[in-house]
């Protein structure tokens, strides 16, 4: 029997993750100790603990308190709901939790009782609004298409990590989705680094690094007037006093030759990437993202990457690639981290002797 010790800062995202995976021990208390967080498991979480700072520990199971099996809300949403004639099959199997708003999709045969099934979700999760997400993200604004059909207002303030975000539900996207990302990627940045976002949103990457890897500074680039007034906020809320916003196009108000990181977290990134290696100050890195066809990952992302890097006359060091999640059918959400370094002449006669033929270190 053995318990995960994770960082108080990191508890909740490592229970939710443990959570999805099965593994968390229901019928024992997850416990505090000191800074630490004690979180008792039934088998081996199938995940990187590290991620997390977290370890497991031996022989503490037993000294942690039992509970009473708390309530399934899954089986409390579906009772709610035959008590009040809904058949209970027509409840979403999922759902998003932002803050104290709930966001679910309805599907056609439940639409005529969306405002009943909303109102048993609120009700049971405990939350002050519950949303429908009517159809995705839109437009290069990425915007949500969402309605109110429970409780009142969209804004809230979601704390992921030790981070808060105040955002509107109704004119901001969030995914959870995203998560491993924005936890992982702060490890990564050095101390001291300068960094440039050319697609702050609210500050999804930016916050955590400024916050979490000692950045020197981070120019957050957001071209949406309701993003960036959020972003904005917040930078107040976390007292990031390292974060400088810029408002605009990238194009526009990115700094040039500065940074040390760039983050391109839009799927437009491709567009972009002349933007990227000019706010490069030399040797450094652009953390890419973009939809890719599932069939041709990796090879299409490595190959363009590797392309843009030789018409900007800089030499690759390595591609690292992984998927973050699947998108739509046959379409995956892909992330790359290209490490660049300026061409010499001698690497620059090189790379026209090879043709193209490039070695790079791919890795999922």
């Amino acid at each position: 029997m053995r318990v995960i010790a994770v960082p108080t800062l990191n508890a909740e995202n490592l229970r939710r993750e443990l959570h999805a995976k099965g593994v968390v021990d229901p019928s024992v208390r997850i416990t505090k100790r000191s800074g630490e967080v004690l979180i008792p498991i039934i088998g081996p979480a199938p995940l990187d603990l590290a991620r997390f700072g977290a370890r497991y520990e031996d022989e503490v199971h037993a000294s942690l308190s039992p509970r009473r099996t708390p309530p399934n809300p899954r089986r409390e949403i579906e009772e709610r709901l035959r008590a009040r004639g809904v058949p209970p099959e027509l409840a979403p199997r999922r759902w998003e939790r932002i803050g104290d708003i709930l966001v679910i999709r309805v599907s056609a045969a439940a639409r005529p009782h969306a405002n009943v099934i909303a109102a048993a979700f609120g009700e049971v999760l405990r939350v002050r609004t519950v949303v429908e997400d009517r159809s995705g993200i839109h437009g290069p604004m990425r915007t949500p298409d969402v309605r109110v059909l429970w409780g009142d207002g969209t804004e809230t303030v979601h704390v992921e990590a030790g981070v808060r975000y105040a955002l509107d539900v109704g004119h901001i996207m969030f995914s959870s989705g995203n998560l491993a990302e924005r936890v992982a990627l702060p490890a990564r940045v050095q101390p001291g680094a300068v960094v440039v976002d050319l697609f702050a949103g609210i500050g999804y990457f930016a916050l955590p690094i400024a916050l979490r890897s000692r950045a020197r500074v981070v120019y957050a680039c957001e071209v949406n007037p309701v993003a960036f007034r959020y972003l904005t906020t917040n930078i107040r809320l976390n007292r990031a006093t390292n974060v400088i916003p810029r408002f605009g196009d990238c194009r526009d108000v990115a700094p040039r030759g500065v940074a040390d990181w760039v983050l391109m977290g839009h799927f437009d990134a491709r567009e972009y990437l002349d933007v990227a290696f000019d706010a490069l100050r030399g040797r450094g890195t652009i953390a890419y993202h973009e939809l890719c066809p599932k069939e041709q990952y990796p090879d299409a992302l490595t190959r363009r990457l590797a392309a843009a890097a030789r018409s900007h006359w800089m030499n690759v060091v390595s591609i690292r690639t992984r998927i973050v999640k699947s998108y739509a059918p046959g379409i995956v959400h892909a992330t790359a981290e290209l490490a660049v370094t300026p061409q010499t002449r001698r690497s620059a006669t090189e790379m026209q002797i090879s043709d193209g033929h490039l070695g790079t270190s791919v890795m999922e």
